[in-house]
């Protein structure tokens, strides 16, 4: 390939591959299976102003394809976070490789996070902050706010007036007006829109007669989502104009490729980490030697390459 680069509205990542929020840690947990040096982005742990225990456990189990998972955005707050994670972070990564994920209850909360990191971090720190409006496993805030296109449009400019630092949506897709909550995104003026495409779902312990989730219905990830996780970033890259990341599902370069042409210039890879750990890299490298083989130059090629 001539350039391995993408560029997502005025940011420029080394190469598309990018490791999803809640399934790369901080980072630098996964620093002694995987060289993370080599991929495009990691989407640190959702982090919250006050603390959160998270959901009721059980909170993870396996399905025919794939797993459930119902996490609750569980973390230490955004003080401690920014005390004890925060310096390992950096020490582990480039800074445009760090995007910082931020959840909250409503726009203040999301604003007050965004001021603890202002105070110790900058454009130059880091490369974006993730505002996470894609947590299904939430009662307030996190994905509820992907039903409303309003609702995310106000949130992303509340957090774009607060700071110069480049400001990705992202959004889950389990309501119908998906598309024009990415629209919402797009005119608050973000520079990517994050799709996070898991459906919910229920299994149920037949031993026990009990939900196998604590929570009781929990986002289905893996192989067996992969064809809706296609078409929602086909409809949604058609119905915007700024970059899309995509995720869910994705386990191979192959995936990686078709969800590319379907229209992500990104690619945001999850829980085929709890498999292999190395699975980045070894999509990456996938990716790369799919567009030697083709004639392709440039990754931004392959982006809504299929459309029609």
């Amino acid at each position: 390939m001539k350039c391995k680069e993408v560029e997502i509205g005025k940011l420029k990542f080394a190469n598309p591959v990018f490791g999803a929020s809640g399934c790369v840690g901080h980072g630098y947990e996964i620093q002694d299976y995987t060289d993370i040096s080599k991929v495009g982005a990691l989407s640190m742990k959702t982090v919250t102003y006050d603390p959160r225990i998270g959901n009721k456990p059980p909170r993870v189990c396996e399905v025919p394809d794939g797993m459930m998972t119902s996490i609750g955005l569980q973390n230490p707050g955004a003080k401690k976070y920014i005390a004890e994670y925060w310096p390992q972070i950096k020490a582990a990564m480039r800074p445009d490789q760090i995007i910082i994920s931020i959840g909250g209850n409503d726009i203040e909360d999301y604003l007050r996070t965004v001021d603890l990191f202002l105070e110790t971090c900058t454009a130059d720190d880091i490369a974006a902050i993730e505002i996470n409006g894609a947590c299904p496993n939430v009662k307030h805030g996190g994905g509820v706010m992907s039903a409303s296109a309003d609702a995310m449009c106000e949130l992303i400019k509340a957090v774009k007036k607060h700071t110069e630092i480049p400001v990705i949506g992202k959004m889950n897709t389990n309501f119908q007006n998906f598309c024009d909550v990415a629209k919402g995104i797009e005119a608050a003026g973000a520079e990517a829109v994050y799709l996070v495409s898991t459906p919910m779902g229920l299994r149920i312990d037949i031993r026990r007669r009990r939900p196998m989730i604590g929570n009781v219905a929990a986002p289905v990830n893996g192989p067996a989502i992969f064809p809706q996780s296609v078409l929602k970033t086909w409809k949604v890259y058609q119905s915007v104009n700024i970059p899309v990341i995509a995720s869910g599902g994705i386990y191979t370069a192959e995936d990686a490729v078709e969800m590319m042409m379907a229209g992500a210039t990104a690619v945001g890879i999850g829980s085929a980490q709890f498999i292999n750990p190395n699975a980045m890299n070894e999509i990456l490298t996938g990716l790369v030697d799919f567009c030697d083989k083709n004639s392709i130059d440039t990754f931004a090629e392959l982006t809504g390459s299929a459309q029609i």
